[in-house]
């Protein structure tokens, strides 16, 4: 199951590669990264987000999420999951244009329905300063762990 067959009623994954430099200068903005791993906040320039995507997709799926007219307003990245395990590491940015329209828990529905059946585990960390992201996570039925400075929210796609 590629992420890239990942459709929703607003969203639809495509290949990071085709964003634009401002599609991805909006998707590193300091607000939209502020919560996520430091490695997101260095990215000062086109090439340097470029480079660290490619980096991230050798260990992870990477897929950009494209709007209904077509703009690239988000970032999913899904973990490859080790020999043995059915988990994956869960993470998504969108935009500042694109928070309050519900694009979150929209693109959380459409990824259990991808994985509905499939035993897939998904785990997603958030700061806990992080409350809209949480409130994602909550709503949609992930089960949370707190672990030092972020609690781990966890869902399984049953199987």
């Amino acid at each position: 199951m590629s992420l890239l067959s990942l459709t929703t009623k607003r969203l639809k994954a495509a290949p990071w590669q085709d964003l634009t430099a401002a599609e991805l200068a909006g998707l590193f903005a300091p607000k939209v990264v502020q919560w996520l791993p430091d490695g997101f906040q260095a990215q000062g320039s086109d090439q340097s987000r470029r480079e660290f995507l490619a980096a991230v997709s050798q260990q992870a799926e990477v897929a950009a999420l494209r709007s209904a007219a077509d703009e690239g307003i988000g970032l999913i990245i899904l973990s490859i999951p080790k020999a043995g395990s059915s988990i994956r590491n869960l993470g998504y940015l969108f935009t500042e244009a694109a928070w309050g329209q519900g694009l979150a828990s929209e693109l959380i529905g459409g990824l259990q329905a991808h994985f509905r059946g499939s035993g897939v585990t998904l785990s997603g960390g958030v700061m806990q300063e992080n409350a809209a992201s949480a409130r994602v996570l909550e709503k949609a039925g992930f089960t949370p762990s707190a672990e030092g400075d972020e609690i781990i929210y966890s869902w399984t796609a049953g199987g």
